[in-house]
């Protein structure tokens, strides 16, 4: 999929971010809810992409924008404000992670439903993540045990659409790095799908 659409913003008009952003710093509050307008659907794309509850990505999306008004004097004026406030954003869903981060429990097969089931099938052959509920459900359940940072960069690179290199700058790391994660994330899903898949061979 892509997300080119997304990550931009709505440019809303022909004033530069680095305008609105200095306007913004001269008290001008209402530069600063023209950025948010700009950038709220990205924001709550990012936010939607890792965060499966509704009240988490709102409140993911205010916390962002409000960091970002705060920080705001140390942003680099020349710099885009689309990857600054993606990075805040995707931050911030890392530290909810992390904080509901379960102790892994292996999912029984009977407690899959026949579109989970579907998707194991096809993530144990090598298949890769998508929007789906399904796939994204039984993510969920497989990468319970494995750093959020992991969760991250697979939601970012095969839900998000995002490459290795917008993932690192989204989550403050090297390309390298999220190529590793993602391998590592991979290969889980691919090993708990083949577990599952395991288990309704032996009953048969």
């Amino acid at each position: 999929m892509t997300t080119k659409g997304v990550r931009q913003g709505d440019t809303g008009g022909d004033e530069g971010d680095g305008g609105l952003v200095q306007r913004t710093l001269e008290g001008d509050h209402g530069a600063f809810e023209s950025l948010v307008r700009r950038y709220e659907r990205l924001v709550f794309h990012i936010a939607g992409g890792f965060l499966r509850d509704r009240r988490d990505v709102d409140e993911v999306a205010q916390d962002a924008f409000m960091r970002a008004f705060e920080a705001l004097p140390r942003f680099r004026q020349e710099a885009p404000f689309g990857p600054w406030i993606s990075q805040i954003t995707t931050r911030l869903c890392y530290d909810r992670l992390r904080a509901r981060q379960r102790q892994h429990q292996d999912v029984a097969w009977d407690e899959l439903s026949p579109a989970e089931q579907n998707a194991a099938r096809g993530l144990a052959k090598g298949g890769r993540i998508d929007e789906s509920a399904a796939n994204r459900d039984l993510a969920e359940r497989a990468l319970g045990s494995l750093p959020a940072k992991d969760r991250q960069v697979l939601v970012s690179v095969e839900v998000l659409g995002y490459s290795a290199a917008e993932a690192a700058q989204m989550l403050g790391c090297s390309a390298l790095a999220v190529r590793i994660r993602l391998s590592r994330a991979r290969r889980a899903m691919r090993e708990a799908a083949e577990r599952l898949l395991d288990g309704v061979a032996q009953r048969k």
